[in-house]
């Protein structure tokens, strides 16, 4: 069902018209649009701080350093590509555009992949754990299944659950890029700049992973509620 075509039948009801109100209208494309981006960068932003927590890198002295954090290849091919998919496809039921952004995001992951790897000389294991390669598209399906439940919720008619799902998300996120930056930084080392060796800790990573998955239980714990909730 496409959310910009989910009307209900335009017949006039001259005698209830007062005890049954109309269905609340869906979301346009730009609202489809936004919601999509807008999420998309927040949970980039919380994926990527929690990333940097685990990592042990919480520092930052030059400002705007910490946008530059996320001005990364993949965020920026798939931010550039997401508003034309979205406007291209935008008499689609909405699953087949999220699709579509879904896929543009394993695209934009590769293409990091390849040019971390081909080009600037990385090895493997450290650009797998980088936030922007694999885990980029774990965040963007997150932003999408929020994006979609508010999209699907709003066109039946109610706005019931929405906030509960972006928090199981958010704290899905935070959970993800907290053990992926404690993994690097115990398999690979800290971040260094380019050319130079990283040694990887000697630390132990238990508490950073415990915090992990405390992220990942509320995650849960909120997740259940929604499901309770609409059942």
């Amino acid at each position: 069902m496409s959310d910009d075509a989910s009307r209900a039948d335009a017949r006039p009801d001259h005698d209830g018209a007062t005890r049954y109100p109309a269905p609340a209208r869906a979301p346009r494309p730009f609202s489809v649009m936004q919601s999509t981006l807008l999420s998309a960068l927040v949970a980039t932003v919380i994926g990527g701080l929690a990333y940097q927590l685990g990592l042990g890198d919480t520092s930052f002295d030059r400002p705007g350093q910490v946008v530059l954090l996320f001005v990364d290849l993949a965020p920026v091919l798939w931010f550039a590509a997401a508003p034309i998919i979205v406007h291209s496809l935008r008499w689609r039921a909405i699953d087949q555009r999220f699709r579509w952004l879904l896929i543009a995001a394993v695209a934009a992951s590769a293409v990091a992949i390849a040019t971390r790897i081909l080009v600037v000389g990385e090895n493997v294991l450290g650009t797998m754990f980088d936030p922007f390669t694999l885990a980029f598209v774990a965040w963007i399906a997150a932003s999408l299944q929020w994006t979609r439940t508010r999209v699907k919720r709003l066109a039946a008619g109610t706005d019931r659950g929405i906030t509960i799902v972006g928090m199981a998300l958010g704290f899905g996120v935070a959970a993800l890029g907290l053990a992926l930056g404690t993994l690097r930084l115990v398999l690979v080392g800290p971040e260094v700049l380019p050319g130079a060796v990283p040694e990887a800790s000697s630390g132990s990573p238990m508490t950073a992973l415990l915090i992990a998955a405390t992220f990942a239980m509320i995650a849960g714990l909120f997740w259940l509620t929604d499901r309770t909730r609409n059942r």
